[in-house]
């Protein structure tokens, strides 16, 4: 049940009612797929905005391809087509940037943010006083409506620095936003940036 909730806002009564079971017992399960670094859940982001914002947190995988496997996906070409593959395509994203903050010793600064008005953006990365808004897409080709989320989220802010991460091949800017290939993606390389 946790796998098809990949990169979703967390509902443990919701999930607790589609296993059958109480809500005491999922949060003792889900304390115990933390502990054992099978999931992890990524705390929303809160800034001093006038919009009120969602508090709850998104689940997600540590290894993807075990998500895959418990939802039956066992081929590329099945993922090709599955209704869940932009929120696995996430997942691998925030999971790969959580493990690349741990790889250098550091406790990871990311987060995502949501208004209760369906304004989001996937990934927040915390750069000491900055923020450092990320999009991801699953898309190989680039839409310009894969901006709006991180426009919005910066006119709000009033930041004027973005990463979008697609599963293309090629990486450029557009105004203050940097596309990025995921093949090209690190961390560490725009948090030290500045």
């Amino acid at each position: 049940m946790c796998a098809g909730r990949s990169g979703q806002l967390l509902n443990v009564s919701t999930l607790a009612s589609d296993c059958g079971i109480s809500i005491p017992t999922v949060q003792s399960w889900l304390s115990v797929l933390q502990a054992s670094y099978i999931i992890f859940l990524l705390q929303p982001h809160h800034v001093n905005f006038n919009k009120r914002l969602v508090k709850s947190t998104k689940l997600y995988f540590y290894d993807t391809g075990l998500a895959c496997s418990l939802l039956g996906i066992d081929q590329i070409s099945q993922l090709q087509t599955h209704y869940i593959r932009g929120a696995l395509f996430e997942n691998y994203m925030i999971a790969d940037i959580v493990k690349q903050f741990y790889n250098k010793a550091k406790n990871p600064t990311v987060y995502f943010w949501r208004d209760n008005h369906g304004h989001e953006v996937d990934c927040i990365i915390e750069r000491g006083a900055e923020l450092l808004p990320v999009e991801i897409k699953a898309s190989m080709t680039f839409q310009s409506n894969f901006l709006n989320g991180l426009s919005y989220w910066q006119n709000l802010y009033g930041n004027n620095k973005g990463l979008l991460i697609y599963s293309g091949n090629e990486s450029w800017h557009v105004n203050n936003i940097k596309i990025e290939s995921w093949q090209d993606f690190d961390v560490f390389e725009l948090t030290d940036q500045n």
